[in-house]
């Protein structure tokens, strides 16, 4: 359990107290049953300092820990640069490319990794980046401000259909589902309106959504790049290398989606909820492609790498058993019989804390013969099987 959670379980006791005594406070005239209003009270103040001292420790505690995943962030970023620049051209005499091996394959902490730096992207009228935060430039210049919150919006859900027109019944029902069919289409137009006018202070007097038969869709006549697209053309491509036995080609585009994938689709966006399955299933992708990396790097035997990937898998989802089985592959592989133990107790415990769930049959057995082999003892299995991902 993160250490800032089991600080505010431990304070909740305390809260509790805070509010029964801050009742004499808003009724000077009750009678306290076993002490004096003046104990009381005192107690309530030394309650409420001592909750103002957590507090502080808990902001504290929350700034070294934002600033830890930021330095994680900028050292799997620039070890991802490094992968891609240098897959294509290192290949093995049989033809498969080999991303070199990062130095230190020592295990990461688990937790969720910041969403990376926006990634460079080519010349186009429009440039949408959604995965993550959302990051938007029209025409060379960032929108870094939205007049309307609904424009926003009404422009996600256009930018993940993109190709396919929307029609105007769909957006009003999304967006205003309470409202009647006159202050739906009232709100819809406002909305469009204003997100016209944020694209085109941005850029030039194009037309950059338009609206035909009762449609509305991003102008096709101009040039628009959405990381979204071009993650899944990656994968999906990968997918069809790894099937044809490609895997020098396999890496190098799966390599291509993980750099794109800054964080969950519209990571910024608190308020919708309608984009939750399609994140989701990106989220999937991602760690679907990493697992394909730390697989492959397996087989090619670089495990360094592997072990950096699959590492890089578990700080997005610590439940992810399929990759826990993979790094204990990798650390029996290296010999290292504690290293596999420690990966062993890592999956037990991410899947009791976050699910109340134990490992499943195929990562019990994978660790038992691991250490059998060692000469470890076998494991106690202190939960019952359970749904998780596997």
């Amino acid at each position: 359990m993160n250490p800032i959670t089991r600080r505010v379980r431990g304070n909740r006791r305390g809260d509790q107290d805070a509010t029964g005594l801050a009742g004499l406070v808003a009724d000077p005239g009750a009678e306290p049953a076993d002490a004096s209003i003046t104990d009381r009270l005192q107690q309530l103040r030394r309650l409420g300092t001592e909750q103002l001292r957590v507090a502080a420790e808990l902001e504290s505690a929350a700034r070294a820990q934002r600033l830890a995943v930021q330095e994680l962030h900028h050292g799997i970023d620039a070890l991802l640069s490094d992968w891609e620049r240098q897959a294509a051209p290192a290949s093995t005499p049989g033809g498969l490319a080999l991303v070199p091996r990062p130095p230190g394959a020592q295990a990461v902490g688990l937790g969720p990794v910041p969403p990376a730096h926006r990634p460079a992207v080519p010349e186009a009228e429009v440039a949408a980046c959604v995965l993550g935060p959302m990051d938007l430039t029209v025409a060379g210049q960032r929108v870094l401000r939205w007049n309307s919150l609904k424009a926003r919006t009404v422009f996600q859900y256009l930018v993940l259909q993109m190709g396919r027109p929307v029609r105007r019944e769909v957006l009003m029902e999304l967006m205003w589902p309470d409202h009647t069919l006159a202050s739906a289409r009232n709100n819809l137009n406002a909305a469009l309106y204003s997100l016209r006018s944020t694209l085109a202070q941005h850029g030039r007097d194009d037309q950059y959504i338009l609206y035909q038969d009762g449609c509305y869709l991003p102008n096709p006549e101009l040039t628009w790049w959405i990381d979204r697209t071009e993650f899944l053309a990656a994968v999906q491509h990968a997918e069809s290398a790894r099937r044809e036995g490609d895997s020098r080609r396999a890496i190098h585009v799966y390599l291509q989606a993980v750099r794109l994938y800054r964080g969950p689709l519209f990571e910024d966006d608190g308020d919708s909820d309608w984009y939750l399955p399609e994140q989701r299933r990106l989220t999937d992708l991602y760690l679907q492609a990493l697992e394909g990396l730390t697989e492959m790097h397996i087989d090619l035997g670089d495990l360094g790498a592997a072990v950096q990937f699959g590492q890089l898998a578990l700080s997005a989802d610590q439940c992810y058993e399929a990759v826990h089985r993979l790094l204990m592959r990798c650390y029996a592989l290296q010999h290292q019989q504690q290293l596999v133990s420690r990966q062993y107790q890592l999956c037990c415990a991410a899947l009791r804390d976050e699910l109340g769930v134990s490992p499943g049959a195929d990562t019990v057995q994978l660790f038992r013969s691991l250490t059998a082999a060692a000469g470890d003892e076998q494991p106690a299995i202190p939960f019952s099987r359970a749904g998780r991902r596997s």
